[in-house]
C-alpha cells in the first residue's frame, strides 16, 4: 500500500501539480442564504477559468456543469447565486469574472441577514459542544473519575 503524502499548502503547486485557489476570505460566504460550500467550489472554477490577459473567464455553461458535477441548468442558478453576493459579474453572456471577496466584517455589514444566520449557526454549535461536555461530565462521575 503506498504511503500518501500531506498537501503542502505552502508550495500547492510542487511538482506541477494544478491547483484552484479559494480565498480564504470566501469562507464566510456560506452563511449567505443564496450560498453554500459548493457554490464556492464553483467560484473557485471560475477563478481556475480566469485568464488575467484576457480580463474574464469563458468556459462554456456545459463545460463548468461537468466540472461542477451539476446539471447545465443548476450550474446557471448557481452562477446567479454567485453574481447576487458579488463573488463574480458576468460582462457579458459567457464570460465571467471573479471578483476579490469582502473581508469577514465588510461581508457582514453588507449582508446582515448572513450575520443572523452565522450567529444562528454559532449558537447551535456551542449548544452542542456543551451537551458533549455534559455528557463526559456525567460519564466521568457514573465511573468514578470525577466528583
Amino acid at each position: 500500500m503506498e504511503i500518501r503524502k500531506v498537501f503542502d499548502k505552502r508550495n500547492p503547486t510542487k511538482g506541477d501539480r494544478n491547483f484552484i485557489p479559494l480565498p480564504s476570505d470566501a469562507r464566510h460566504y456560506v452563511h449567505h442564504e443564496r450560498m453554500s460550500a459548493e457554490k464556492l467550489f464553483l467560484y473557485a472554477l471560475i477563478i481556475d477559468y480566469y485568464n488575467p490577459i484576457e480580463g474574464h473567464a469563458f468556459p462554456s455553461i456545459e463545460t463548468l456543469a461537468l466540472k461542477y458535477g451539476k446539471a447545465p441548468d443548476t450550474t446557471s442558478r448557481h452562477l446567479d447565486d454567485l453574481k447576487a453576493v458579488e463573488l463574480i459579474d458576468f460582462p457579458e453572456k459567457g464570460y465571467y469574472v471573479p471578483l476579490v471577496p469582502l473581508d469577514e466584517e465588510a461581508f457582514y455589514r453588507e449582508f446582515p441577514s448572513a450575520w443572523e444566520l452565522y450567529q444562528k449557526s454559532y449558537q447551535r454549535c456551542e449548544k452542542r459542544k456543551q451537551g458533549g461536555r455534559d455528557r463526559m461530565r456525567q460519564w466521568r462521575l457514573e465511573k468514578g473519575y470525577a466528583e
